[in-house]
């Protein structure tokens, strides 16, 4: 009779052992994508409205006075333009995205000029799009009316 219930109670162990187990990675991989995001396929973001760029009326030099969401789910927020400005989810960012597809920390924009920033991809997962154009080593200048894509929000520069 003992070593049935030895071996009852070592196929508990194994069990427990088992389940901790999953339990860590179950907690490593919420961290994970927490931390870095959900990595995104192309074919995902379909119905997200393309980039267009600036628009005609908005060629000539302007003075930005805001960064703002213009599509996702937090269209209409925005931010005042400042010399830095941080994108993504963490709180500590300029503007806190609620996209599952952002990073925490995920982008940056850097003033060059008066009318002009630099957008810099702060090695995130899914990336960041200016107007189309994926932000690689190198920065992206912006202006007034350029779109700045991170997941499904788009975002720009507005006078």
């Amino acid at each position: 009779m003992t070593s049935v219930s030895e071996l009852i109670v070592a196929t508990i162990k194994v069990v427990f052992i088992a389940l901790l187990w999953l339990f860590i990675l179950f907690v490593a991989m919420v961290i994970r994508t927490d931390m870095f995001g959900k990595r995104v396929p192309a074919a995902s973001l379909a119905t997200v409205p393309a980039d267009r760029g600036r628009p005609e009326s908005h060629r000539l030099s302007s003075v930005p006075t805001r960064f703002a969401i213009t599509n996702g789910s937090q269209q209409g927020i925005a931010v005042p333009v400042q010399p830095t400005i941080n994108l993504g989810r963490s709180a500590d960012s300029t503007l806190v995205l609620e996209d599952e597809f952002a990073s925490a920390r995920h982008a940056q924009l850097v003033q060059i000029d008066q009318d002009t920033w630099a957008v810099s991809d702060l090695q995130s997962t899914n990336g960041t799009f200016v107007n189309g154009r994926r932000v690689g080593d190198e920065a992206i200048a912006a202006t007034v009316g350029d779109v700045v894509r991170i997941g499904r929000t788009l975002m720009r520069l507005e006078v």
